[in-house]
């Protein structure tokens, strides 16, 4: 037993340093859009995909942006619960309208107050008293609406190439934000092995099923882009407070979420890839979202 848990101790210390994510509003989106979406998938209904992809990405927008130090307070506090019995509790209060009031004037307050935070300069804070984010929470930011313009193009079947080409443009996002954020050269080499081992799988397994040149091409380029986000979140330097678990776990999670999208349209179409491949997606992204938790006033 003793050597067993000696094998597992440095698991078992990643995993308790992971911050379970708050509750927020975004998050929540997220929760109840993506059992809708899968159920659309199961059902092969157009509508369902077209109505419940683009909102549990819009989730993980707002997830992201409610992570977000702002200088304007939300006057709302009730789209943030806890638990079960805090949503049953505020239901119960307020009924449905008035639970979909608070959820509308929260995301009013988000979008309207938190997101143009990101576009103030250093040299305005004086004046408009307004907070300055990093090179990390902007360049995140980006990645994040590069993936909720992917999920869109990615519901039309001829939508592949070009959702193809904006998740490749996120996850270069991804590499520049963990690239500002700090890089450990040992941390990242230890990756480079990860990548390698499943290059070696994937590649023979992959690339000879893919017979157009363009689109071998592509998925050529897209499997070097999201190696080298995975490589860069390893790298990231843990600094405590910085989430380090939460950006190597959500890469992870976007890089085996996209094994089996490309399962689904290169090698065996089954509702089964997107059962496993949306929810390790999505759950990703909360995580990478929860990270923004950790970036603080700094302008660099």
């Amino acid at each position: 037993m003793s050597a067993i848990t000696t094998l597992s101790r440095p698991a078992l210390d990643f995993v308790q340093a992971l911050s379970l994510s708050p509750w927020n509003v975004g998050v929540q989106i997220t929760a109840v859009a993506l059992p809708c979406l899968l159920l659309s998938e199961t059902a092969k209904s157009s509508l369902g995909r077209w109505i419940f992809k683009p909102l549990a990405s819009f989730g993980f927008l707002v997830a992201a942006l409610s992570y977000l130090p702002s200088s304007v307070s939300s006057t709302t506090s009730a789209t943030s619960f806890a638990t079960l019995s805090d949503l049953t509790r505020a239901l119960t209060s307020s009924g449905v309208l008035g639970l979909a009031n608070s959820y509308a004037v929260e995301i009013k307050h988000i979008v309207m107050n938190v997101a143009p935070t990101l576009f103030n300069s250093a040299s305005s804070v004086a004046a408009t008293s307004a907070v300055v984010h990093t090179t990390y929470t902007k360049a995140m930011m980006g990645a994040f609406v590069l993936g909720w313009i992917g999920d869109v193009l990615l519901i039309p079947h001829k939508g592949f190439l070009p959702g193809l080409a904006s998740f490749l443009a996120g996850h270069a996002a991804f590499m520049v934000a963990f690239t500002f954020h700090g890089q450990d050269a040992v941390a990242r080499q230890k990756a480079l092995g990860f990548i390698v081992a499943m290059a070696a799988v994937v590649g023979p397994w992959l690339l000879p099923k893919i017979k157009n040149k363009i689109m071998r091409t592509a998925v050529i380029a897209y499997m070097l882009v999201i190696s080298g986000m995975v490589m860069t979140a390893f790298g990231s330097i843990n600094c405590g407070r910085e989430f380090l678990p939460e950006r190597i776990l959500g890469a992870l999670l976007f890089f085996f979420s996209d094994l089996f999208v490309a399962r689904q349209h290169f090698v065996h179409k089954t509702v089964l890839n997107k059962w496993i491949g949306l929810p390790l997606y999505y759950i990703g992204q909360i995580l990478l979202a929860s990270t923004l938790r950790g970036e603080h006033v700094l302008n660099r």
